[in-house]
């Protein structure tokens, strides 16, 4: 792990108490100069140089007022206050009194301070190198300091405690991360077991529909509503799944990042994301759908995630009707929008909350009520909406109502352009282009506005290469190839197999008779009318949806087959009949060993392949295809690895194996034929 990826994670761990130390080091560096000057004067002591340390505490108390530029150094900004308020001060300080009774006590508290606050060894034991380095050398070369009361006892018992607390505490920090890292992979195997069913129900779903719409083609006309009606349970059946789908891969975001992950925040509509969620709930019945209705009079706009307030809505739906039992039963969710919030208030008219218990809803584990209720749903609802930059809170009255009503921030309010200004720091741009006009502009905004910025030569597609898959969103300048289609041609059939963001920009009409290849996540934007400005009119991309209609077409050619290598068989069997029906020849192989097998007498055009089977799982078997002469007329063929998750470090080793891309499940017929047609034309 880097030094830079440790400091952050040492900030984020005690980010929560940030404030205490903030008020504690503003307030305590300059009071107790009083007490060693005045109440029990102290040999030496030195106003100017506590009030410096105690400044640098500042910051801790503002964190959530503090300038945009600045949230890009805060974890720097919190080890370097520490180095110079704990290590540097009360070892120039210790020196500075001849090593007093009293300093050594205080070197001594600050020494366990700081381990306390850094848990991370190679943190501490540099931020006490370099302080006590520093304050020493500050001590000896600057004021000249006559030392008397130096034992070298001292610094022996000085080096057990730093060494026995470093210790200790590291030990500690360990077992909580060995409990996580339990809990973490707990939570991913429980993800996996549920996908593989969901797969294997999503593919057979696929294949009904397949089948009926080849037989609704053959039947009579006065067959046709009930086919019609089969269709519309299938798909309302296979939305749930991938709702379902789509809530597990953000509850494990959230759990891998000890909090709701930001990274994917954008616009949405509320009143969209309301009424897909009311009408993609798994209800009971039918019935239930109409106790729900929706009222609004205008659309608005929040940033956060749509998974994860659809999440928020189906919670507090869920809640209300598990008492739908009671007489005139109704779920009422109204949308409105006030000076400063946008307000969405859930009303039902269950059997409503007592005014004691009203309190105590949000906490951790509380439940009341209801039988099989872990507790949970609540408080992560209310960690959400927070994340969102708005709050949540509830009103009832029992045996009558109850009310949430949830604020979230206007699309244009200082904290939700905070939010995304914070984002931005973690966004990287790459510019593919040669106007140096523009290139000079987004360079020098680069700093300002906290996005990474690199620019590369629209003709050194090998450079193009080796950074496309690092951005977060590409810019195209289409003004750049002019009549190049050639080129143009080549970059997009790069972009089609990304699904990052891809902007292309231009200035010139002409540019608008290159072919756009319809398979690349784009949008066209006019340099010249792009308002308020290039930059900020660019930056605004990263949190806008880009709903590029994209239209598989798979390859019907029987020449053409897929070695398909899954130890699921009713997911393989489905998936397979899928690939079959659309003219694929397929290969069956439920582990590694039987697809190497496979590959000594088969040739295939393409392998779509699991991550984890028993005997020989997805990544040995690709590395054996990659690197073993024995299969080396399929060295280049290209490998889908077909799982259910994959974190950023397994994405890495699928592509070190020699894997060219990924699907997770459960996939939609239309993902599986649009990866296939992208690797084999």
């Amino acid at each position: 792990m880097s030094i830079k990826n440790r400091i952050n994670n040492v900030y984020r761990y005690f980010e929560p108490n940030l404030s205490i130390i903030g008020y504690l080091g503003a307030i305590g560096f300059p009071l107790y100069y009083i007490v060693w000057n005045y109440l029990f004067p102290q040999q030496y002591e030195n106003l100017l140089l506590r009030v410096i340390c105690g400044s640098l505490f500042i910051p801790f108390i503002l964190k959530d007022h503090m300038p945009n530029w600045f949230s890009r150094f805060k974890d720097i900004h919190f080890v370097f206050t520490l180095t110079i308020a704990l290590p540097f001060f009360f070892s120039y300080m210790l020196l500075m009194n001849d090593w007093s009774i009293i300093w050594i006590m205080s070197f001594m508290t600050a020494v366990f301070l700081s381990i306390l606050l850094i848990y991370d060894v190679y943190i501490i034991t540099g931020m006490s190198i370099i302080g006590i380095a520093t304050g020493v050398t500050a001590a000896l070369s600057f004021n000249h300091v006559e030392i008397h009361n130096f034992h070298w006892g001292y610094v022996a018992v000085i080096s057990f405690a730093y060494v026995t607390g470093i210790a200790s505490h590291y030990r500690n920090h360990v077992h909580y991360e060995d409990q996580l890292l339990f809990a973490r992979s707990f939570s991913a195997g429980i993800a996996h077991e549920m996908r593989n069913p969901f797969s294997s129900l999503y593919s057979s779903m696929e294949l009904m529909l397949d089948i009926l719409r080849q037989r609704s083609e053959q039947c009579a006309h006065n067959n046709e509503e009930n086919i019609n009606e089969l269709k519309s349970i299938i798909r309302s059946n296979m939305t749930v799944i991938n709702n379902s789908n789509e809530t597990i891969n953000l509850l494990l975001s959230s759990i891998n990042e000890h909090a709701i992950s930001k990274n994917t925040f954008q616009e949405y509509s509320i009143v969209n994301v309301i009424k897909n969620a009311v009408e993609s709930y798994g209800y009971q019945s039918s019935e239930d759908r109409n106790l729900v209705t929706v009222k609004y009079n205008k659309d608005m706009t929040y940033f956060g995630s749509d998974i994860l307030f659809r999440y928020v809505i189906f919670n507090l739906m869920k809640n209300a009707l598990y008492y739908k039992g009671k007489k005139n039963f109704s779920i009422e969710i109204n949308i409105d929008i006030n000076k400063l919030h946008n307000v969405i208030k859930v009303k039902d008219t269950g059997i409503g909350i007592a005014k004691s218990n009203i309190s105590s809803i949000f906490d951790e584990f509380y439940t009341h009520g209801k039988k099989n209720s872990s507790g949970l749903g609540l408080p992560f609802c209310q960690k959400v909406i927070t994340a969102f930059g708005g709050s949540i809170c509830c009103q009832s009255q029992q045996g009558e109502w109850t009310e949430f009503t949830i604020l979230l921030p206007k699309i244009d309010s200082k904290s939700t352009n905070k939010l995304k200004y914070e984002l931005l720091a973690q966004k990287r741009l790459l510019y593919i282009g040669d106007n140096n006009q523009d290139v000079f502009e987004l360079q020098k905004n680069s700093f300002s506005f906290g996005y990474h910025f690199l620019t590369v030569s629209p003709f050194r597609l090998v450079d193009i290469d080796q950074h496309l898959n690092q951005a977060d969103m590409i810019l195209v300048n289409l003004d750049s190839y002019g009549e190049h289609n050639y080129y143009m041609t080549k970059l997009q059939h790069k972009l089609a197999l990304s699904t990052t963001k891809v902007l292309y920009l231009y200035r010139e009409e002409k540019a608008l008779h290159l072919i756009l290849n319809p398979k690349v996540n784009y949008k066209l934007v006019n340099l010249d009318k792009l308002k308020p400005g290039v930059t900020e009119g660019i930056c605004r991309y990263f949190f806008t949806h880009f709903n590029q209609e994209t239209v598989p077409s798979p390859n019907s050619l029987e020449t053409q087959s897929i070695l398909l290598v899954d130890d699921n068989t009713s997911l393989r069997m489905y998936t397979g009949i899928l690939l079959q029906r659309s003219g694929y020849h397929v290969i069956h192989a439920e582990n590694g060993l039987k697809a190497l097998q496979h590959l000594d007498t088969h040739n295939v055009d393409l392998i779509m392949m699991d991550l984890e089977m028993p005997l020989m799982g997805g990544l040995e078997t690709a590395k054996q295809i990659r690197g073993n002469d024995q299969y080396k007329n399929h060295h280049h063929t290209p490998i889908i690895c077909f799982s259910a998750s994959l974190n950023t470090e397994q994405q890495q080793e699928l592509k070190a194996a020699g894997m060219n891309g990924f699907i997770f499940k459960p996939a939609t017929k239309d993902q599986i034929f649009e990866t296939i047609d992208r690797y084999l034309n």
